[in-house]
C-alpha cells in the first residue's frame, strides 16, 4: 500500500482511532485509545516517499528515538508500518504548547522551564540526535497530578541521528524544511547543523516565552529571513524591563547569527543557567524604608476619659432605634420571596423554558440519549424527542477528552450530566467539563403500591 493522504480510521484491534488532532507537510497526529494497556496515546503517520532504503531509515530514526528515556521528552511506545508510511504511537500529552500561553511567563516559573527544555536537549544531543525542529507548538507543558508542570520536547520528525554536522534537509521541491520562525541561519544557507542549531530554535523559544511575542518577525517570509539573517530583533530588556539583565544576555546568546557566539551545548547553557546570579533592574529594587515610629502613650486619665465618652455615645445610638414604647423605629427591609425562595438546579431534558433561564449557570438534566453527532472538536448527544431548538450535551475536544467511542454507547441510555448552560449557534446546549461529570442515570426507586 502506497502512501496516503486518507485519515487513518482503523488499526486492528488495539488501537481505536478517535480523531486527527495536528497535520502538517511531515505527517498527521492522530488521537487513539490503546485497548490492550487502557490509555491515550497519540499516533503520528510520517509520509514516507516509496523507496524502501527511506523507510529502513525511518525505522531506525524512530528505534533510536524511543531509547531516549527521559522525562522531558516524549516517549515513543510503539512504531508500525502502514504501506509507505512510518506510524509512531507515543505517549498523550495533556496540557498546553508554549503557542497556546495567554501571556509571558514570570520569571520564577521560567527559570524552571528553562533548565527543563536544556535537560531535554542535553539528553538528545548526547544521543547524537539533532531535533532541527524546535519550536513553540513541539513544546508541550503537561499537567501534574501535584500541580506542577513538566516541559514534554515533543516531534523528531526531522531529527536526524549523526555524530557529524549535517546539511539542512530540503523537501522534493526545494524547500527548506523545518519553521521559519525559529529558524537558525545555517538553516537558511544549507550550511552544516549541529547542537547550537537546535540552541538557536530553543532561544527564539525563550524569547517568544517571555514577552509572548517572535523575536524574528516580519509580514512576508522574506522578511522573516532577512531578520534572521541580519540578527534583528527587539532588545529583551526592552519588551520586560522586570528581566534582570544577566538573564536577558544569557537568552540572546542563544539567537546570536553566528554559531560560534552561542553556547557550545544544552548541558553547557544549563550550567550557566545556574549560576546566575539575578539581580532585579534598578526600577524594580525594593526602597528602604523608614523604621516605623513608636506610638506615644496616652496618659491614663485621657483614656478612661475617651472610653467613658465612647460608652455614652453608644448608649445614645442605641436608644435611637427605639421608640418610646420599646418598639423598633427601623425595621429592617423583608427579603423578596424570590431571593428566599431555593433557586432550582435541577432539571429534565425537556423544560427548554426553564433550562433557557439558566444561561451561564451550572445545571443537572436527566434524559435519554436518541443519537451521537460532531462537528469538527465538538460533539453532540441529543435527547429523546427533541428538535435542534432543544437542550442538548455539548463536549469540546479541545478541553478534554471525550472519546467518541465512548459517548456512542450512550445512545439509548438514560443519562445525568452535570455543566453549564450555554448558546452556540442558536442552540441550547448543556456543556460537559469532563467525563466524571456525565454518566447514566441510577434507577429510580420504585413506588409503593396502594394499599
Amino acid at each position: 500500500m502506497e502512501s496516503s493522504n486518507e485519515p487513518i480510521k482503523s488499526l486492528g484491534n488495539r488501537y481505536t482511532v478517535d480523531r486527527e488532532i495536528a497535520s502538517g507537510g511531515g505527517g498527521s497526529v492522530y488521537l487513539a485509545h490503546d485497548g490492550v494497556l487502557n490509555r491515550w496515546v497519540a499516533i503520528k503517520r510520517i509520509h514516507g516517499d516509496g523507496g524502501a532504503t527511506n523507510m529502513a531509515a525511518a525505522v531506525r530514526e524512530a528505534t533510536q528515538l524511543a531509547s531516549l528515556q527521559h522525562p522531558n521528552i516524549v516517549t515513543i511506545h510503539d512504531f508500525l508500518k502502514s504501506g509507505d508510511d512510518l506510524l509512531v504511537v507515543m505517549e498523550h500529552i495533556s496540557g498546553q504548547n508554549i503557542d497556546q500561553l495567554k501571556g509571558p511567563m514570570p520569571v520564577d516559573f521560567f527559570m524552571d522551564f528553562a533548565r527543563q527544555c536544556l535537560n531535554a536537549l542535553g539528553a538528545a544531543h548526547s544521543a547524537g540526535i539533532v531535533h532541527r525542529d524546535i519550536k513553540a507548538g513541539n513544546i508541550m507543558l503537561a499537567r501534574l497530578a501535584s500541580g506542577d508542570f513538566q516541559v514534554k520536547l515533543l516531534d523528531f520528525g526531522l531529527a536526524k541521528a549523526q555524530p557529524e554536522p549535517m546539511l539542512q534537509t530540503m523537501d522534493q521541491s526545494g524547500a527548506v524544511l523545518g519553521s521559519i520562525f525559529t529558524m537558525a541561519p545555517e538553516q537558511f544557507n544549507c550550511q552544516p547543523l549541529d547542537q547550537r542549531t537546535d540552541l538557536y530554535s530553543l532561544g527564539c523559544v525563550f524569547y517568544q516565552a517571555l514577552t509572548a511575542t517572535r523575536p524574528f518577525n516580519g509580514k512576508t517570509s522574506a522578511n522573516v529571513i532577512a531578520a534572521h539573517l541580519q540578527n534583528d530583533f527587539i532588545p529583551l530588556s526592552v519588551l520586560r524591563s522586570d528581566i534582570p539583565v544577566e538573564l536577558c544576555v544569557w537568552i540572546e546568546r542563544f539567537i546570536a547569527c553566528d554559531p560560534v557566539n552561542r553556547p557550545p551545548s544544552a548541558s553547557a547553557a544549563a550550567e550557566t543557567l545556574a549560576l546566575l546570579q539575578l539581580t532585579p533592574p534598578p526600577a524594580l529594587r525594593p526602597a528602604l524604608q523608614p523604621p516605623p515610629q513608636t506610638l506615644p502613650r496616652v496618659p491614663l486619665f485621657k483614656s478612661a476619659r475617651f472610653a467613658f465618652a465612647a460608652l455614652g455615645t453608644t448608649l445614645v445610638l442605641t436608644l435611637a432605634f427605639f421608640t418610646l414604647d420599646g418598639k423598633r423605629l427601623f425595621e429592617p427591609t423583608p427579603k423578596k420571596e424570590a431571593e428566599t425562595k431555593k433557586i432550582r438546579d435541577t432539571f429534565t431534558a425537556d423544560e427548554r423554558s426553564a433550562i433557557l433561564a439558566m444561561v451561564g449557570k451550572p445545571i443537572t438534566i436527566t434524559g435519554t440519549i436518541a443519537q451521537f453527532g460532531e462537528e469538527g472538536t465538538h460533539r453532540f448527544l441529543t435527547f429523546e424527542g427533541s428538535t435542534t431548538k432543544d437542550v442538548m450535551l455539548f463536549f469540546d475536544t479541545d478541553i478534554a477528552e471525550f472519546p467518541k467511542f465512548r459517548l456512542v454507547k450512550f445512545v439509548g441510555q438514560k443519562v445525568l450530566a452535570r455543566g453549564k448552560v450555554c448558546q452556540i449557534d442558536k442552540r441550547l446546549l448543556v456543556a460537559i467539563s469532563a467525563m466524571s461529570d456525565f454518566g447514566i442515570a441510577p434507577a429510580e426507586a420504585p413506588k409503593p403500591k396502594p394499599e
